[in-house]
C-alpha cells in the first residue's frame, strides 16, 4: 500500500521517475499529495524531492532589497528612466527594511511606507504629492513582481493621492523675443536650441540623441522617445534654416548639438532666468519650450489628436491638459444652440 501508518504521521510512498516519499499529520492529506503527484505527473510537471521543496521555500523569503535588485535587473535597468526607478524602490526598501522578508508585508506597511514618503525620512523635508506616488508606484511594481512569482500570496491596496492640477505655463511672443535676444548676445547656438525646441516640441533629450542622418530638409525623425515610439516632425522655416547650420557637410552620425546636455542648458537657463528677472517663477525651466510648442497647436486650432502625434505623447490624457487652451471651440460649440 502506497500509504502507511507509522506513528502519529501518515507517510506517503510512490514510485514514478523514481521514488518519492513524505509524510503527513493526516491520512486525507496524505491521500491528496498522493493524487495530487500523480496528476502532476502525467501532465508533465516536476515533483520536488523533500531536498528541494527546502530549497525551494528558501527561495520565497527574499528581503526587500533583493526584491529591489531582481525588479531593477528584469525591468527597470534598460528603460530611459532606470537610475530614478532604481532609486525610488531602494527609498521604498529602506523604509521597510532592506533586510525584511518580503513575505512578512502587510497592510498597516503599506500605509506606513506612504506617511513617511509624505512627510519624509527621519523628519527631513516631505515630498510633494506627485512624487509620493512616484515612489508609490515603484512599490506597486515591486509587490505586483513578488507576488506573480509566490514571494507574497496576499493582495494589498495600494491608493495613490490625487494630485492638483497647475496651470500649464508657456512662453509668451515677448517672452520668446527676450529669450531670443539675450541669447543672440551671450550664447549665440543656446539661441538657436531654443528655436528648435520651440518649433519642433522635441524634449531636451531627443533634441541631444538627434543625428544629422536624422534630419531631411523638411522633416526631422525621433527614434527614441519617452512614449516608445518613433515620430516624424514636420519643420517650420525656421527650424529648417537654423538645423540646416548644424548638419550641412557634417558625418550623418555625428549628434546634431555635439556636446551638449540638460546640465549645459539649464545652466545658461539660469542666467536668462535671472536677466528676465523669474527665478521666483518655478515653472520657467526648458521644458516650458515644449509647452509652449503644444499650446501655440491648440490655440490656433489644430486637432488634439494631431498634437498628440507632433509631441509623442502616449495617452491622450496628456494632451488634454491643453484642451482648455482652446475657447473657440468652445465658443463654436455653443452658437449650436444659437440656430
Amino acid at each position: 500500500m502506497a500509504i502507511k501508518q507509522r506513528g502519529n504521521s501518515w507517510q506517503v510512498s510512490i514510485t514514478l521517475d523514481k521514488r518519492y516519499r513524505k509524510s503527513f499529520k493526516t491520512r486525507v492529506d496524505a491521500e491528496r499529495w498522493e493524487l495530487e503527484a500523480k496528476l502532476k505527473y502525467a501532465s508533465g510537471g516536476k515533483i520536488l524531492t523533500k531536498s528541494e521543496e527546502k530549497i525551494a521555500k528558501s527561495k520565497l523569503f527574499i528581503t526587500w532589497k533583493q526584491l529591489a535588485d531582481a525588479v531593477y535587473d528584469e525591468r527597470w535597468q534598460h528603460q530611459k528612466s532606470s537610475h530614478t526607478h532604481r532609486t525610488n524602490s531602494l527609498y521604498v526598501a529602506e523604509i521597510l527594511g532592506l533586510d525584511t522578508h518580503v513575505s512578512e508585508l502587510t497592510q498597516a506597511d503599506i500605509d506606513r511606507v506612504g506617511k513617511v514618503i509624505k512627510e519624509g525620512k527621519g523628519g527631513g523635508k516631505g515630498n510633494s504629492l506627485s512624487t509620493v506616488n512616484r515612489k508609490y508606484s515603484a512599490l506597486s511594481v515591486m509587490i505586483k513582481f513578488a507576488q506573480k512569482r509566490g514571494y507574497i500570496d496576499r493582495v494589498f491596496e495600494i491608493t495613490k493621492y490625487k494630485e492638483p492640477e497647475h496651470r500649464i505655463r508657456w512662453v509668451s511672443d515677448q517672452e520668446e523675443k527676450q529669450i531670443l535676444d539675450y541669447f543672440d548676445k551671450v550664447k549665440p547656438v543656446v539661441s538657436d536650441i531654443v528655436k528648435v525646441l520651440i518649433d519642433t516640441g522635441l524634449r531636451c533629450g531627443e533634441l541631444w540623441r538627434l543625428t544629422v542622418n536624422d534630419v531631411s530638409d523638411t522633416h526631422l525623425t525621433v527614434w527614441v522617445s519617452k512614449g516608445g515610439k518613433p515620430r516624424t516632425i514636420p519643420l517650420t522655416k525656421r527650424a529648417r534654416s537654423v538645423l540646416k547650420k548644424y548638419t550641412e557637410g557634417r558625418d550623418s552620425t555625428e549628434k546634431v548639438f555635439n556636446q551638449w546636455n540638460n546640465w549645459k542648458l539649464t545652466h545658461y537657463w539660469g542666467r536668462v532666468r535671472a536677466h528676465l528677472s523669474l527665478t521666483q517663477d518655478a515653472q520657467f525651466v526648458p521644458h516650458i519650450l515644449r509647452h509652449s510648442f503644444c499650446t501655440r497647436l491648440v490655440q490656433k486650432g489644430v486637432p488634439l489628436s494631431h498634437v498628440q502625434r507632433l509631441a509623442g505623447h502616449s495617452d491622450i490624457s496628456t494632451t488634454l491638459r491643453y484642451a482648455h487652451l482652446s475657447q473657440s471651440d468652445l465658443d463654436e460649440a455653443i452658437l449650436v444652440l444659437e440656430q
